[in-house]
């Protein structure tokens, strides 16, 4: 059964990636309209996220911004079917690395670079042109998927061109070994943590937030650069990223410091396009006193 499924999730987003982008907008904005208006789809989660994140702002301005997110939800389920049916340079058309010398300059010293991100659209493409454009070995860090078949079918699609996906519970143990490799590392650094003890408590649009330690331990482990990648949609389907070093020298940052600096990075970037983030994302779930 889980097998059916696969091969009929699999189906259907490839016919839908092959559409021209106009069918696509307009499967986009139903979708918008079924996840929003219709079945509101966490729209509570979302709103409460909003006022508390933004309170100095009107009810105006939160509702607009929710919209303004859900549609851009809504055009990452398409974005996702565009990449099962073409390639990379399809992608790259609509997706532009700014800076790559960032890159570039610290792989020909032999240092490896941790890409922070966030989830900002599209960072499925992100990270797709992170591995062709800096050719570079690429790991990727993620959380499996409670559903097995998403998960099954995000392992393919992001380690199509030689990504190698690795679970978080093995990071540390894989960096290692990668140690005399010189490589990019991705993380999504905004992940919720599980494990409260090990967590760093940093303040994050209006609240204290609860941040996961692979970042802080696996830089000071490698010696990597560490770049923030800020994603901008320009137009819709269009995104550029701006890479910014937030440290050459982990080992040299107090405890918790380069967290700190990521928590920056990112709402600096929220605040400048606060609809451009996963707000369905129960990020608050925890706090101090769990």
């Amino acid at each position: 059964m889980e097998e059916l499924a696969y091969r009929l999730l699999d189906g259907v987003l490839t016919r839908f990636g092959r559409l021209s982008w106009a069918r696509r907008d307009q499967i986009a904005d139903y979708l918008y309209y079924i996840l929003y208006r219709l079945w509101g789809y966490r729209r509570e989660l979302v709103r409460r996220h909003l006022r508390q994140a933004f309170p100095e702002k009107p009810e105006t301005w939160i509702t607009d911004t929710e919209k303004a997110f859900y549609r851009l939800f809504a055009d990452w389920m398409m974005e996702v079917c565009f990449m099962q049916a073409h390639d990379w340079e399809a992608v790259r058309e609509r997706f532009e690395i700014k800076r790559l010398e960032l890159f570039h300059e610290a792989h020909r010293r032999g240092q490896s670079v941790i890409v922070a991100m966030g989830h900002q659209f599209n960072w499925e493409w992100g990270g797709w042109i992170v591995r062709k454009d800096t050719q570079a070995p690429i790991l990727c860090v993620y959380l499996p998927l409670s559903w097995k078949v998403g998960d099954r079918f995000f392992l393919h699609l992001r380690g199509r061109y030689g990504s190698e996906m690795l679970p978080l519970g093995k990071m540390g143990a894989r960096l290692v070994r990668m140690r005399s490799t010189t490589h990019t590392l991705i993380l999504m650094a905004d992940q919720s943590p599980s494990d409260l003890e090990k967590a760093y408590w940093v303040p994050f649009l209006n609240r204290l937030t609860a941040w996961h330690g692979g970042l802080e331990r696996s830089a000071r482990l490698g010696a990597y650069r560490v770049l923030f990648v800020e994603i901008v949609q320009v137009e819709r389907h269009r995104y550029e990223a701006y890479p910014t070093v937030l440290t050459d020298e982990p080992g040299s940052l107090l405890e918790g410091q380069l967290t700190r600096l990521y928590v920056e990075a990112l709402e600096a970037s929220l605040r400048r396009a606060p609809h451009n983030w996963l707000w369905t994302h129960n990020r608050w779930k925890h706090s101090p006193a769990a």
